[in-house]
């Protein structure tokens, strides 16, 4: 006799999930050692000092386990909320108790997405976006908005025009060194739009997530530093590109009005952030020195965004793209050839990189693909860059 299989119900929503390209590529460059890919977001892991991480973890291990081995507070460990809410934020009404420990700041996103999006919900968003963001707004179905992207941040026109004609309620933004564009917002425009939001009073989700990779050592004062409407503002940050990925550790500041509710979603989502990860982060931040540790990956990055800049000059002299100020992507187009046909040569070629069409909110048509230089070795970068250079040529001939 025929079994038969059970119905498998899953929520409306999920035909809204998008999937990451960018996992994908990880994933083939995982099972292809081969590879050499430019399309991660990936940290350099030789900037954090190992003996240092050595030695603070067997402290906390003999001399924290009952704290960092066990459930905590689900808002986070409260030596590390001071410290972000010391070290970390500008914001003028920051204190630890508006600070919440998440695991990455990618579950900040999601919280917030849960928080305030349904179908009745207008966000607006840079295009292009960063391609998390768009992952964990769309199951909760808003209808989306987009405001094109400048080398000094949004085009202001365009801005005023969509905010004149539409209820907005929430603009998602990555001011600084902004995943893929590279663009940074200027001072007039994080003034201007902080004024302009609050007239409108429109919800601030502001990413901060490379506020800290300015490759002069400059730190942009946040966008929400200019607002006075602290009740319709919140900041999100991140440990991923300052120390490490593998703490899985960000940080979002909550306004008072939003604490118990955003702990609450927060609870019914991992109950509290690793507990292990926040009692070591804050042991590392007491030991090293900080504003040396920021500067040497600041310093760093930049010699590795020169050598990229380099090569593709060489190399591709007919791809164009802007100089970022800090960040670690560069967003370059490749003139005369289908975004299609050069990404699906560099993999066969064993290259890749991400297509700029993963970042457009609506799936537009890009010419551009975001290149990752913090990660790859000088030797491996110019191989990856010549590997791309010939799948080039071979689609112009």
């Amino acid at each position: 006799m025929k079994t038969e299989m059970p119905t498998i119900f899953s929520a409306k929503r999920t035909s809204f999930v998008r999937t990451s390209v960018i996992r994908e590529i990880l994933k083939l460059t995982v099972e292809n050692s081969d590879m050499l890919s430019f399309a991660g977001g990936l940290p350099n892991p030789h900037l954090l000092p190992k003996d240092i991480l050595s030695s603070v973890m067997e402290s906390v291990v003999k001399d924290h386990s009952a704290t960092a081995l066990q459930y905590g507070d689900s808002s986070g460990y409260q030596a590390l909320r001071t410290q972000i809410a010391e070290k970390l934020t500008d914001v003028y009404w920051i204190s630890p108790d508006s600070i919440s420990v998440t695991h990455g700041s990618q579950q900040g996103l999601d919280i917030l997405g849960k928080m305030f999006m349904d179908s009745d919900t207008n966000v607006l968003l840079e295009d292009p976006v960063y391609l998390g963001a768009l992952q964990a707004f769309s199951p909760y179905q808003p209808n989306f908005f987009s405001v094109p992207m400048e080398p000094d941040g949004p085009n202001f026109y365009l801005l005023e025009e969509i905010l004149s004609q539409n209820k907005i309620h929430i603009f998602y933004a990555n001011p600084s060194y902004q995943n893929p564009s590279t663009y940074t917002w200027s001072l007039e425009k994080r003034k201007r739009i902080a004024s302009i939001l609050d007239e409108k009073e429109v919800i601030l989700i502001e990413d901060e997530a490379y506020r800290y990779l300015d490759f002069d050592g400059k730190v942009y004062p946040s966008v929400s530093s200019f607002r006075k409407r602290i009740d319709l503002t919140f900041v999100l940050g991140s440990f991923s590109k300052i120390l490490s990925p593998g703490f899985r550790l960000g940080w979002v500041v909550v306004p008072e009005v939003y604490r118990s509710l955003f702990t609450a979603i927060k609870q019914g989502n991992d109950l509290n952030s690793n507990q292990f990860s926040q009692v070591v982060v804050s042991k590392l931040l007491e030991r090293i020195d900080w504003k040396e540790h920021l500067r040497s990956i600041q310093t760093f990055y930049s010699e590795k965004q020169k050598i990229l800049v380099s090569l593709l000059k060489e190399y591709i002299p007919e791809a164009k793209f802007s100089l970022p100020e800090g960040g670690m992507f560069l967003w370059v187009e490749y003139p005369k050839v289908s975004q299609k046909e050069l990404m699906a040569g560099c993999l066969t070629n064993g290259v890749a990189m991400v297509p700029g069409s993963e970042f457009s909110p609506e799936s537009k048509f890009s010419a551009n693909f975001r290149m990752n230089f913090s990660f790859l070795g000088k030797e491996e970068m110019e191989e990856g860059v010549r590997r791309i250079a010939k799948v080039y040529r071979d689609i112009n001939t």
